[in-house]
């Protein structure tokens, strides 16, 4: 195995593959949640590289060389994260030093960079940190921002061919961080196309029934891939193209519009966004256009929707506020529900999510108000309303209604989703008029 030199790296080698390999035992015993992953396959396909296999080793030596080598043996890069602590098991650099076939040497420049940091942060300078400034003699050494353990990027022969391996820290805001400023940039460098995208978000529609809308689109395209995914309450359809470096906006513009056109024209209301931006946002949106103000009246969501409106920039312009009124007490004191509502409908009724949207609005002087009353469970449910039940109000200037949702799921998932389908609600009644 000859190691190539640092200076090597700058070469016109082109990377079309990458593999992702994530450390540690905590992950394997799912003590953590690898998003590591799910953050480096986002950026390689927007960069164009193709990563068709993800790896997950705990802190083994022999299983972390089987793998890496796996890996080096099948795709031009392997980006490893984690295991770069000053802790025993933290072995990575050392692993990866063996495989590239050069040595570990103490790194002064290293020193003074985790001694600064430590000490301008306070914390306790043990022996173990200088661990950390051990790195090897031929790579390429990656930067830490955020924290105290560099990275580094070798590149050597394998197996007869030139490989890439890029070695980055586990905690999520250092590996991020060190990926978006150090190794980012330089594959750009090695990639002449990047995968464009288009994010079609829709809600209302099962994935099932949404792809069925449109499967003689999915299935006539060839140079545009569609490719549809479900989150709590809602399907995505993601619209991908591989674009070379040389295309300009406009002429990808012209290849996605024609599909895009095709999808609108089927989907219709159920599309809230094509620019990938969230429903709240969607939501506040459309509230500041008309400078409109919102207020909630929340029962089984216990402020889960205001929570999401919240959550988008701008929410603080068009959101009043809400009441959360699990009590039948509140909901006749404060929003004016009758005792003979809840006595002959019930708390979860249409009539009830109606006097519940008419008392907020009425209470804190808003353009619109939504209402949410359902039964969550897992108790609570009967043959005439199970678990699962949701009303929802809307008041407005032109009158009130409610509709009527059956969700189903665990407890949490169903206040999800009927926060969801209320914020929907609310956006297909501002965009009607």
């Amino acid at each position: 195995m000859d190691h190539l030199t640092t200076q090597e790296l700058e070469s016109e080698q082109q990377i079309y593959s990458a593999e992702i390999i994530s450390i540690g035992t905590e992950l394997l015993l799912g003590q953590t949640v690898n998003t590591n992953a799910r953050d480096l396959a986002c950026e390689l396909s927007e960069l164009g590289i193709s990563n068709y296999y993800q790896a997950v080793v705990g802190d083994n030596p022999v299983r972390m060389e089987a793998v890496i080598k796996q890996g080096l043996g099948r795709s031009d890069l392997v980006i490893t994260t984690g295991g770069l602590g000053p802790t025993e098991d933290d072995i990575t650099m050392e692993v990866c030093a063996k495989i590239a076939g050069t040595e570990l040497v103490f790194n002064p420049e290293a020193e003074k960079w985790i001694r600064d940091r430590i000490v301008s942060h306070h914390y306790v300078l043990t022996s173990n940190n200088w661990k950390q400034a051990m790195l090897p003699k031929a790579a390429k050494i990656l930067f830490n921002a955020v924290g105290t353990a560099p990275g580094a990027l070798f590149q050597f022969d394998y197996a007869g061919k030139s490989r890439f391996l890029a070695v980055l820290p586990g905690p999520p805001l250092e590996m991020n961080t060190m990926f978006e400023r150090e190794l980012k940039p330089w594959l750009r460098t090695k990639t002449s196309r990047s995968l464009q995208h288009i994010y079609i978000r829709t809600t209302g529609l099962g994935e099932s029934r949404l792809t069925s809308m449109i499967s003689d689109i999915i299935h006539e395209q060839s140079t545009v891939s569609i490719a549809p995914y479900a989150e709590d309450g809602e399907v995505v359809l993601r619209l991908s193209v591989m674009a070379s470096s040389d295309q300009t906006s406009e002429e990808l513009k012209e290849i996605f519009q024609p599909v895009l056109n095709q999808i609108r024209n089927r989907l219709g209301e159920y599309i809230y966004s094509v620019e990938n931006k969230t429903l709240p946002q969607i939501v506040v949106e459309h509230l500041s256009a008309q400078n409109a103000k919102v207020s909630f009246a929340e029962s089984c969501t216990a402020g889960l929707l205001s929570a999401e409106l919240a959550s988008a920039p701008g929410a603080s312009n068009v959101f009043s506020g809400s009441i959360i009124v699990y009590a039948n007490e509140l909901k006749k004191s404060l929003l004016g529900v009758s005792a003979e509502i809840l006595q002959s409908d019930g708390a979860v009724s249409e009539e009830c999510a109606i006097a519940m949207a008419k008392g907020i609005r009425s209470l804190l002087q808003t353009d619109y108000a939504v209402s949410v009353t359902g039964i969550a469970g897992p108790e609570g449910g009967t043959a005439v309303k199970p678990v699962g039940t949701v009303w929802i109000g809307l008041s407005e200037c032109s009158g009130t209604f409610a509709r009527h949702f059956i969700l189903r799921g665990g407890r949490n998932r169903i206040r999800r989703i009927a926060a969801l389908n209320a914020l929907d609600l609310l956006r297909r009644q501002i965009s009607a008029e």
